[in-house]
């Protein structure tokens, strides 16, 4: 169970940041400009800081790196990577199954930290809990 537990977690995180770009917790406004800017890069960070900062649940600084992390592993992905990811979902199964996935899962986590994996992983067990599957 806590194997399972934890792919679901490690299968959040990394669906946050490999769909980032195709999603829409971010006003689709702002992702427009950030893709119409002369540093598309930065734009999308930004655009994560905003969006990701709302919540208050991340310091400032841990915004940042998440976001820097996030829109780095999307950018690492190729459309084809994309596809598979939303495939794999529209198939009710986790995309954690996907080797590619689970090799920028360590990647991310390599990224964040232990510390931001660690409250990452605590926050996202908590929201499960608030919002259980139906």
């Amino acid at each position: 169970m806590k194997n399972l537990k934890s792919n679901i977690i490690l299968s959040a995180l990394v669906s946050a940041a490999a769909l980032f770009a195709s999603t829409a917790h971010a006003d689709n406004e702002k992702l427009q400009q950030a893709y119409k800017s002369s540093n598309v890069k930065a734009g999308l960070i930004n655009v994560c800081k905003s969006e990701t900062g709302k919540g208050n649940k991340l310091t400032a600084a841990e915004v940042s790196k998440y976001c820097t992390c996030a829109v780095e592993a999307d950018g690492r992905l190729t459309n084809a990577q994309k596809w598979e990811i939303q495939s794999t979902i529209n198939q009710k199964k986790s995309p954690a199954t996907l080797a590619f996935v689970q090799k920028q899962n360590k990647d991310l986590q390599a990224c964040f930290g232990p510390q931001l994996t660690g409250k990452l992983k605590t926050l996202t067990e908590a929201a499960m809990k608030a919002n259980p599957a139906k």
